[in-house]
This record gives structure tokens, sequence and C-alpha cells, in this order.
């Protein structure tokens, strides 16, 4: 369901077209095709930094357990759940064994047969698609949460990729219905810092930091009324779920966080510099 025509968004793209079409002329054999099914999956332990962060580095090839991290969303009894930019399917799983009906999306046609495989290992009925965030194949009105985590990040907003997305979100959302994105805070501790490092960067794929007046202004024109919460400080992707596949001098980083988030709870002031920050967004009618 990627539209070929478009400007791809990650660098996969192009490839998942092109494997796509091979599968279906017998050229080529399913990914993963001959996995057993037991242990990790390959395609994670081979991608996990790039997907997690770079505190995950030390941990390539090593995983002894999936990173299922803690979704901070309430329990469900089977909300229909849309995950943008799911990949192997971690905040997919997190969502499902938390009660929702979940969709995971990527572009990325590899990750997705990985999701596939994962929740099927896991025991989940979490369905999978390869889409564009910024054409979602689905109806509106259809989904009473839409997730998105270290994703739209990446989307331009000079071309308008990132506003696309968020009008998608919106449009796919039910009446009421909330979205929870994360997004990078450019006046984030960690944040400035990598932002004045890489301000000449050009790189299609490289994260764009955003303001929170900017992430006010944007969510709240396309979905509704929106706050922001702190999701994490001095790096992105950091989950408190994962410190025992981290050495112990990034596990003091996510402890770092975890006490900085505790003090953005209670002066709220403290999220604005936060690095990753959660945008919720709630659709009006």
């Amino acid at each position: 369901m990627l539209v070929a025509e478009r400007d791809p968004t990650n660098w996969n793209t192009p490839a998942s077209i092109k494997l796509a079409d091979e599968i279906n002329a017998g050229t080529a054999t399913v990914p993963y095709a001959d996995w057993d099914g037991i242990g990790v999956h390959p395609h994670l332990q081979h991608i996990i930094a790039s997907t997690n962060g770079n505190l995950y580095k030390y941990a390539i090839n090593k995983l002894r357990r999936y990173p299922v991290p803690d979704l901070r969303l309430p329990k469900s009894n089977g909300e229909l759940f849309l995950d943008i930019g799911c990949n192997w399917g971690r905040w997919s799983i997190a969502a499902a064994q938390k009660g929702y009906c979940v969709v995971g999306l990527d572009p990325n046609l590899d990750a997705i047969i990985a999701a596939k495989q994962i929740a099927n290992q896991l025991g989940l009925q979490s369905q999978f698609v390869v889409g564009d965030a910024r054409c979602l194949p689905f109806r509106s009105s259809t989904f009473d949460r839409v997730f998105s985590y270290s994703v739209i990040q990446h989307f331009s907003k000079q071309n308008g990729s990132a506003g696309d997305a968020i009008k998608e979100i919106s449009r796919v959302l039910v009446n009421s219905g909330s979205c929870f994105i994360q997004m990078p805070n450019r006046n984030g501790i960690r944040s400035l810092y990598n932002h004045i490092r890489d301000r000449n960067s050009t790189g299609p794929f490289r994260v764009r930091y955003w303001t929170p007046a900017e992430l006010y202004q944007a969510f709240e024109t396309h979905v509704g009324e929106t706050k922001l919460s702190a999701d994490g400080y001095f790096g992105l992707g950091i989950q408190r779920s994962d410190t025992d596949l981290m050495p112990i001098h990034f596990k003091a980083v996510v402890y770092a966080s975890e006490v900085a988030r505790f003090v953005a709870r209670v002066c709220p002031p403290v999220k604005y510099c936060a690095d990753s920050l959660y945008v919720e967004s709630r659709k009006g009618r």
C-alpha cells in the first residue's frame, strides 16, 4: 500500500516496493521464511539500535528477550489502535498486551514480516500493514487511538510531509478519539546540543527538532485540544523497562531521566526541558 510516486520518508520504501514485486513475480522468497520461531527474531537482533536508539547499541545481536516498553496509556477493552511506523512491533505488542485491538503500519516490508512473526510467536492477534503515514490506507473515522514513536520526527516540515501525516492522523481518528505521538523537543537538554551540532545536516531522514510552540500549533490546528508531557531526558528513546539490557553507564542515564520525569510531574514547566515529548491530542467533534 505504498505510494511509489511520492518521495519516500524512509530509505526502505523503494526496496520494499521492489521486493514485493519480486515476491509476486516468484523471483524472490519471503524474508525470514526459514525462521524457526525460537528466541529473539533475527531482524530485531540486527536493527535494535536503529529502532530503539543509541542506548541499545550494546545489545545488537545479544538480545535475550524482546524489549517491549511500557505504553503510558490506560488499559483497554478492545479499542482500535493504530501504531504508525511500528517496524518490528514493539509498541504494537505493548498495546496488544494492554487490551487494544492493534494495527501496525510501516513502509519496511522486511520489518512488517518480522512483526507478524513476532506477534504470532508471542500469541498476539495484532495486524500489520505496509503503508505510508502521509496517505494512510484506512477509512476516515476508523481508530479510537493513534500512536507513533520516533517516526514523524524524521518527516520534513518544509515540504509538508509532517503536516500531511498529522492531517492523516486526524482523518482516521473517530470523533473524540485521541492520538499519542512522541516528538523530539528542540529545547531539550540534550537536543539543544544535537540541534546545534547537526543544524547543517541535509540528510532526508535526519531528526527534525520541534519547539513546544510548534507542536501545539500543528496538532491543535489539525487534530484538536493538545497537551504535552515528558517522555524522557538526556536523549531519545530512553525506556526504564529495558535497563537490564544496558551497560551500567547507560543505566545511569535511564535513572536520571526517570528522576527528571518525576520532577516534571511535580513541577509541570520542567517538561519543556525534556528531550522527548509526548503530544496528546483529542479530536474535536
